[in-house]
């Protein structure tokens, strides 16, 4: 059973920050870029703040007690939203999962196939069974918009479920996670305890074990509107106190796998090609046996000196090439939002203007926040000779519905353009200019500027914004 919740306000609670926001209007988010986007969705608190007291170090709580803030929060994935939801055809474990805390542990209920919502609307009656439902931003608009903003500002994914719970149960024991949290408080009151971290910002998800978690940190009511960060590794549990009706929460959740260690795997076996190429000692043969030596051996120092020798190409300044993280990145986050009614809701919009630019055109970017530009080989099978090429991603016919819910553990495909090395400084220019005459691209071909403003416009990467005759 759940604790008895303390029903004490946080701003009795000293040990957690807590910011009140002021009144806001009736859409308390701006969305005009990402920066903006998360600058409100923090607010009170500045972003330079977040970032240099709370992100990955505390927790932080900010309350909403403007009726307008607490109105939109409610439209984040309602009760009726699940119903809705479950009209499209909705299957357990892909889409949800009933759950509830017994004896200090998860207890899944054994539900498989198709999810009907009657089903689960009993299950949560007589179970007394949290519904965790994964990814609700395939099925809210709202949630699509925070994301697909949240995931340009971090450069990384962004996911969430919904967790409802009934009145005076838990749906899952104390645990820590492997992401960054905020939980956005939806529908009714939840009883939130944190406590110390056993692994500071943990790379898995773990329950935590009972003797660690006697004493909480923290200890407070999250009401409608209220949002709550906590860094991954904090351990935490949450019940819907006995005087509400239910609670819905959404957790939103990023930078999971995104840690230096991860980032190190992705760049070491490019950092190691092109080193390679330029320092002999690389290219040398380990000792005899060394793959059968266990502890440490005179290879050591060898290993320790080349390591040196590929942090003084580092710090010199060569070309970091992030391969498979951003390639997963761009090709499995969220498209563009695009307002109800257009004709590429689900997958974003990437109409074209009607003719194709040509030498005389002046051209605009578009979508450049969601657009990467990369040097990568060309793999062997297309290209034996391994030359390095420009790779141009992008997320904008990215598929909603599939958004981070894949059945395949591979990377999706990543929609995008390859170019010579050559055309490095006309990218370049596109990407920093706001307008941009197609003759006046910094290649020395006529036919290669017109090819690339093409290519670019084709992808819908590009828009003519007009052409002189």
């Amino acid at each position: 059973m759940p604790r008895k919740a303390k029903r004490v306000s946080a701003d009795e609670d000293a040990a957690i920050p807590t910011k009140k926001q002021p009144p806001s209007s009736d859409v308390p988010l701006d969305f005009s870029t990402p920066q903006c986007l998360f600058e409100s969705f923090i607010a009170p608190v500045t972003r330079d703040e977040f970032f240099s007291t709370y992100w990955e170090k505390k927790p932080l709580l900010i309350q909403h007690r403007d009726p307008k803030v607490q109105s939109f929060y409610r439209s984040l994935f309602p009760m009726q939203d699940l119903k809705l939801a479950s009209g499209q055809g909705i299957y357990y474990s892909r889409d949800v999962n009933l759950c509830k805390c017994k004896d200090g542990k998860k207890v899944l209920l054994p539900r498989r196939g198709k999810a009907n919502y009657t089903e689960i609307m009993k299950d949560f009656r007589n179970a007394k069974a949290t519904i965790q439902f994964h990814q609700p931003q395939r099925y809210n608009d709202k949630l699509w918009q925070i994301m697909e903003k949240l995931e340009c500002f971090f450069g990384t994914l962004v996911g969430s479920n919904v967790y409802i719970t009934p009145s005076g149960s838990q749906g899952l024991p104390a645990h820590h996670d492997d992401v960054e949290v905020f939980i956005l408080q939806v529908e009714g009151e939840k009883h939130w305890r944190l406590y110390e971290p056993i692994v500071p910002l943990a790379r898995e998800y773990d329950v935590a074990p009972v003797d660690k978690v006697k004493t909480p940190t923290h200890d407070f009511i999250l009401k409608e509107g209220d949002m709550l960060y906590f860094p991954r590794g904090v351990v935490h549990e949450a019940d819907t106190p006995a005087g509400s009706s239910h609670s819905t929460h959404v957790t939103i959740s990023t930078y999971q796998n995104i840690s230096w260690a991860d980032y190190l795997q992705d760049l070491m076996p490019a950092l190691l090609h092109d080193g390679a190429k330029e320092n002999v000692d690389l290219r040398r043969g380990i000792p005899r046996q060394q793959l059968l030596c266990l502890g440490p051996t005179s290879a050591g120092s060898t290993l320790a000196g080349l390591l040196k020798d590929l942090a003084n190409r580092i710090e010199g300044g060569c070309q970091l090439r992030s391969c498979e993280m951003l390639r997963d990145f761009m090709g499995s986050r969220l498209p563009p939002y695009v307002k109800d009614g257009s004709p590429n809701k689900e997958k974003g919009s990437t109409k074209k203007s009607v003719h194709p630019p040509n030498l005389n055109s002046t051209i605009r970017l578009q979508y450049q926040d969601y657009a990467a530009i990369t040097v990568d080989h060309v793999p062997k099978m297309l290209d034996p000779t391994d030359e390095l090429m420009i790779y141009v991603f992008h997320a904008i016919n990215n598929n909603r519905e599939s958004h981070m819910v894949s059945d395949s553990e591979e990377s999706p495909p990543v929609s995008g353009l390859r170019f010579p090395l050559s055309h490095m400084n006309a990218l370049k220019e596109i990407w920093k200019s706001k307008l941009l005459r197609v003759n006046e691209l910094p290649l020395e071909d006529d036919h290669d500027k017109v090819n690339l403003a093409i290519s670019l416009w084709t992808e819908g990467l590009i828009e003519n914004v007009h052409t002189e005759s």
